[in-house]
């Protein structure tokens, strides 16, 4: 079984590293490069044309999620699997759009948060050494262009649409996309932002049930 795969925001593949999913062929769909004043929708074209499966079934984690929501306006898709994400605009922080009038995401860029402990525990809840340098490497390997641009289309998604089957894990510690924001359909106790790793055998066992169906 295919399964395409988006990571998350200043993120690459390893993070879905400790997912344990047998019998699936991963295709990872890595980041490109933001055309100047590119839209989300006109790059969620560009990755949609990478996408060779008929009706694919996408895991998204974080604005991964976000940018799978996008794909799914553009071809048929089987089945979407959000993992610590957002489905439409009503499901992120209402703090968010005060970043359009306010731009903090511009005067505390992503980098800069790779280079604090204090801002990695609070948006991310790493809490070992192990997690916080695997975290850190992620976040600087990440071009600054593309976090800019992502940030930007992040704070102003304005999607209402859900076009296709959606199965979404969230944590009940996400401080980064509060629960009390979200309607998931599994709630992972304790799972924080960067669960992914750090809840990945029970992140696994869902996406498998969800597989099996």
């Amino acid at each position: 079984m295919k399964i395409y795969f988006l990571s998350g925001l200043g993120a690459d593949e390893s993070v879905f590293s400790a997912l344990h999913l047998p019998g699936v062929d991963r295709v990872y769909l890595n980041w490109m490069e933001p055309l100047p004043k590119e839209t989300i929708e006109a790059y969620a074209q560009r990755m949609a044309d990478r996408i060779t499966e008929p009706n694919p079934i996408i895991i998204g984690l974080s604005f991964g999620g976000m940018m799978a929501m996008e794909i799914a306006k553009l071809i048929p898709v089987k089945q979407l699997i959000l993992i610590s994400s957002a489905k439409t605009r009503k499901e992120l922080p209402t703090y968010f759009a005060a970043c359009i009038y306010i731009p903090l995401h511009k005067l505390l860029p992503l980098q800069a948060v790779a280079y604090s402990n204090t801002l990695m525990g609070f948006f991310f809840g790493v809490r070992t050494a192990t997690q916080k340098e695997q975290l850190k490497n992620i976040i600087r390997n990440t071009t600054k262009g593309f976090n800019q641009w992502a940030i930007n289309v992040l704070v102003n998604w304005k999607n209402q649409q859900i076009n296709a089957p959606v199965f979404h894990i969230h944590g009940n510690a996400d401080k980064l996309l509060p629960l009390s924001f979200v309607r998931p359909d599994i709630i992972i106790e304790g799972g924080n932002h960067f669960m992914i790793m750090q809840k990945a055998k029970e992140i696994s066992a869902h996406i498998q049930q969800v597989l099996l169906k």
